[in-house]
C-alpha cells in the first residue's frame, strides 16, 4: 500500500484538481445547535481545493445506513459510504484514525456484496494531525475548479458522477 501525499497537490496551472474536500453536513450537521451555514461559512473560509456537500448526495446516508447494517453508522460506515459514492481512490486521515483503513476497505467489501457491485478498496491514505470533524479529504478521477458556491460545486459533481451515481441507485433499488 503506498502511503505519500503527491495525490493530493492540485493542478495548480489549471485550476483544476482531483482532490476533494467532501463537508459531512449529514453525519455533523444534524446534531449540532446554531446555524450551520454560519458554522460552515466560516469552516470552509480559505478553502484551496474543490468542496461539496454531502446532503446533497443522498446516496452517503443510504448506503451509511445499509452499511451499518441496522445500527447507527459509525465513521467507517461513513467513510465507507463517502469511498463509494465519490469514487475515492485515497483518503486522509487524522493520526488518531489510522485503524480506520482497514474498517473501511472491510466495510467497501460488505457493500459490495449487498449491493452485487465492484466496491474498488481504498489503495492509500494520508495522515493529518488535528481535527476535521466536519470534512474528509480525499482523491478520485473527478477534476473540478474551485467554485465560490458549494452548491454549483456539488452539482457539477453530481453531473460529472451522473452514471455512477444511476448504477449505486438501482442497485440500492434493487434492495428495496
Amino acid at each position: 500500500m503506498e502511503n505519500h501525499r503527491s495525490w493530493q497537490l492540485p493542478a495548480a496551472k489549471h485550476g483544476i484538481s482531483s482532490t476533494l474536500c467532501i463537508v459531512s453536513d449529514v453525519e455533523h450537521g444534524s446534531h449540532q445547535p446554531g446555524n450551520p451555514v454560519a458554522h460552515l461559512q466560516a469552516l470552509l473560509a480559505g478553502q484551496q481545493t474543490p468542496a461539496v456537500l454531502e446532503s446533497l448526495f443522498p446516496e452517503v446516508r443510504s448506503l451509511a445506513y445499509l452499511s451499518a447494517g441496522g445500527r447507527s453508522p459509525q465513521r467507517a460506515d461513513w467513510l465507507a459510504a463517502r469511498v463509494l459514492v465519490f469514487s475515492l481512490q485515497h483518503l486522509e486521515l487524522a493520526s488518531h484514525e489510522l485503524a480506520l483503513m482497514d474498517a473501511v476497505n472491510l466495510r467497501l467489501q460488505q457493500l459490495s456484496r449487498k449491493l452485487a457491485l465492484d466496491c474498488p478498496l481504498l489503495r492509500s491514505f494520508a495522515l493529518f494531525c488535528g481535527a476535521r470533524p466536519w470534512r474528509t479529504h480525499g482523491h478520485g478521477e473527478q477534476l473540478l475548479s474551485v467554485t465560490t458556491s458549494l452548491v454549483t460545486q456539488s452539482l457539477a459533481l453530481r453531473t460529472q458522477l451522473g452514471a455512477h451515481l444511476a448504477r449505486l441507485q438501482q442497485a440500492l433499488a434493487r434492495l428495496a
